[in-house]
């Protein structure tokens, strides 16, 4: 990720965040050598100082007024994961409950999105789960698997290869490149394609649709059972 852009994320503005990664590489600069520098204009480089020394990302130099230092890279991230964490704190506290209805079909789109809610399946998973991809797939969830495992879950994964994971009941089958399929706690689901930086899946707690996808997959595994394709743990 570039480093304006990760920045940003963190609420520096782009030319806050441009100063910050000047300073950092050129050491202690004046406003205007700081612009020369970083080939913005004098105005919207004191301007950016200013604010980037309001924010803590920057002090000014006690030997010379007129000098910006940055705060030491270290000190930056304590800073911002602090931050991060009182914030978090604070939604965790008063955000709302998602009111109960009918479990609606959710499209989650994009290579990373589908990552993060197969992810966040894992994590939040109570008692078991069951997973249907690619060995492929299967390794970007490598961690989250092992953390289920260790949290004394029961782990059960259909992959065309063995993925090695100690606890994890394997089972061989043909997933194809791409496919994945989720069941946790049978009372959510995700289905749909990972593969070669794009995603787009179907995810839902709808009860019919999750009992659908059980139930295929119950079936599955039968059926490699009756090949004799179940290593167990």
């Amino acid at each position: 990720m570039e480093l304006i852009q990760a920045l940003k994320k963190f609420g520096f503005t782009q030319q806050e965040s441009l100063m910050y990664v000047t300073l950092s590489r050129h050491g202690g600069m004046t406003g205007y050598e700081a612009a020369k520098t970083a080939g913005i204009s004098r105005s919207n480089a004191y301007a950016a100082l200013s604010s980037l020394v309001e924010k803590g990302g920057a002090v000014v130099s006690s030997e010379d007024a007129s000098r910006y230092v940055a705060i030491p890279k270290q000190e930056l991230l304590l800073n911002l994961r602090r931050s991060c964490e009182k914030t978090i704190g604070f939604l965790e506290q008063h955000l709302p409950e998602q009111e109960e209805g009918a479990a609606p079909y959710l499209t989650v789109s994009g290579y990373e999105n589908t990552l993060d809610k197969m992810r966040n399946m894992l994590l939040l998973v109570e008692y078991r789960v069951y997973i249907s991809m690619h060995s492929a797939n299967v390794a970007l969830l490598r961690n989250e698997i092992e953390d289920c495992v260790r949290r004394g879950l029961k782990v059960v994964i259909l992959s065309n290869d063995d993925p090695g994971i100690a606890g994890a009941k394997f089972m061989k089958n043909s997933a194809g490149t791409g496919n994945v399929k989720l069941i946790a706690d049978t009372s959510e689901v995700i289905v749909g394609l990972v593969e070669a930086d794009t995603g787009q899946c179907l995810y839902s707690k709808n009860q019919h649709l999750v009992y659908l996808m059980r139930e295929a997959l119950l079936n599955e595994i039968e059926l490699i059972r009756l090949r004799g394709g179940f290593t167990g743990e």
